[in-house]
């Protein structure tokens, strides 16, 4: 398998600088980095602190799905140790959920296990009509 160079977008960038901070210990600099992506993020103070944990979730969970795609599991592996431990399990699972219900619009059709874990998502949080109904058009493969 070739090694893939991981994407120079923004985000992949921000995600790496606040990695490395972490890495380093330096945690006022990861959250000044995660300030400033949540910044260019939301329009005001308030809407800023509501995304905080959302929008960290999803750059390191991207992060980790750039980096694994790039074969650089020791850089996923951190990334998602970082996710799971600055995280709620709530975020995480919403954050899955999204991911899988964005995979299955898209290929028409989800793994069982997966279509399964997103159906029971929707069912905990009380997902409305039209969220079931995008689902129950994803295709269940065995």
């Amino acid at each position: 398998m070739t090694k893939q160079q991981l994407p120079d977008i923004y985000e992949t960038r921000m995600a790496k600088e606040i990695l490395a901070a972490l890495q380093a210990g330096d945690v006022e600099r990861a959250k000044k980095l995660e300030d400033h992506l949540l910044a260019e993020a939301a329009d005001g103070p308030e809407e800023r602190e509501a995304l905080r944990e959302q929008l960290r979730a999803s750059m390191l969970f991207r992060a980790q799905i750039d980096a694994s795609a790039a074969g650089d599991e020791a850089t996923a592996k951190l990334f998602q140790d970082i996710l799971t431990q600055t995280c709620s399990e709530k975020v995480i699972k919403t954050l899955i959920a999204s991911a899988l219900m964005h995979t299955g619009l898209s290929a028409g059709k989800l793994p069982a296990a997966d279509h399964d874990l997103l159906t029971q998502h929707l069912d905990e949080n009380g997902a409305g009509a039209e969220l079931r109904e995008l689902v129950a058009g994803i295709k269940r493969v065995a």
